[in-house]
């Protein structure tokens, strides 16, 4: 479960960065292009404004949602345990069926304890 949350967010974020930055080319592109063909200087004052609120905008959102899904990354990978079940398994070279166990006891040096 763990796993499949992280990934999401990991592509929630990349994805984020990816749509925010092909916004930004496709939004500053425009504006070039427009001041470019028409020649125009008043255009540029009647838009700074507001493409500078888009880029604002398209700034906080490429940067900010990656920034926050990372976060929540690391504090998922903090608070929840890292349970491995690790299993000794020793070489049992008298055993007569594939399917018989092949741990009796705890290797030499092994100690087991229970857990209350």
């Amino acid at each position: 479960m763990q796993s499949s949350v992280v990934d999401w967010l990991a592509s929630v974020g990349s994805s984020a960065f990816v749509w925010s930055a092909t916004a930004f080319v496709l939004v500053n592109g425009a504006a070039v292009a427009a001041v470019v063909i028409t020649r125009d200087r008043t255009l540029v004052n009647r838009w700074t404004g507001r493409l500078l609120g888009a880029n604002l905008v398209l700034a906080g959102t490429g940067l900010g949602i990656p920034l926050v899904t990372s976060m929540a990354q690391l504090a998922i990978s903090a608070v929840t345990p890292a349970v491995q079940s690790v299993v000794p398994v020793r070489a049992n070279s008298d055993a007569t069926s594939l399917d018989a166990p092949a741990i009796d006891a705890p290797p030499p040096g092994m100690e087991t304890k229970r857990l209350r």
